[in-house]
């Protein structure tokens, strides 16, 4: 099996994706963005509904902060050495949040919720679903590699679902050592993958 971090798809990374998303031509520019909003909307959605927000508004947050950056991606560039964008995306996120409850204050409407997206929780909570998103992305990837459906199951059963090795040999009609060395190789994958997604998304 070829390690990870050296076959991951270099176009998934930060700065290509942002080339990417102003591409001239049509249809490369369409993927990209698609792509974005994958990998973006999940965060962006769950810190709103974190925060008490429905899930029609949290649709719609994610509408305005999608379609924000889309108005300044041509002139948006990425650059590290100035920040994470993890941190960019976070401080977008909490611009639509408060946006639209001033809105829905001023013309007195039903309010967005109990929304402070400024207060220190804000952070831990932006931090914590983003790296469930980089886990999710991960165990993705690493799925993908295995031909051996079993031994990402076992995986997932022992050290996601929480079952026993036992518990899971058996159900898989697996021996108990291919089990704690299925988990093993797996968790390395997984573990790998991580890093070059963190790596990427900074």
């Amino acid at each position: 099996m070829d390690d990870p971090r050296r076959t991951a798809d270099p176009l998934s990374t930060n700065p290509s994706i942002f080339l990417r998303l102003n591409r001239t031509e049509r249809t490369p520019r369409e993927l990209a963005w698609a792509e974005f909003r994958a990998r973006y909307a999940p965060v962006i959605a769950a810190f709103a509904k974190r925060f008490g927000v429905t899930s029609h508004d949290a649709d719609d947050v994610v509408q305005d902060v999608i379609l924000g950056f889309y108005a300044k991606s041509p002139t948006f560039v990425y650059e590290p050495a100035r920040g994470r964008f993890r941190s960019y995306l976070k401080a977008c996120t909490i611009h639509a949040l408060q946006k639209r409850a001033g809105a829905a204050r001023a013309k007195k409407t039903v309010p967005l919720g109990e929304l402070d997206p400024a207060a220190p929780e804000a952070e831990r909570a932006w931090d914590d679903l983003w790296s469930q998103q980089l886990l999710r992305r991960a165990l993705e990837q690493t799925k993908a590699q295995y031909n051996d459906r079993d031994t990402f199951r076992a995986f997932m059963l022992t050290a996601i679902d929480g079952k026993s090795p036992a518990d899971a040999a058996a159900q898989l009609g697996m021996t108990l050592a291919s089990v704690y060395k299925a988990r093993a190789r797996v968790t390395e994958a997984v573990r790998a993958r991580l890093d070059v997604l963190s790596a990427e998304e900074g």
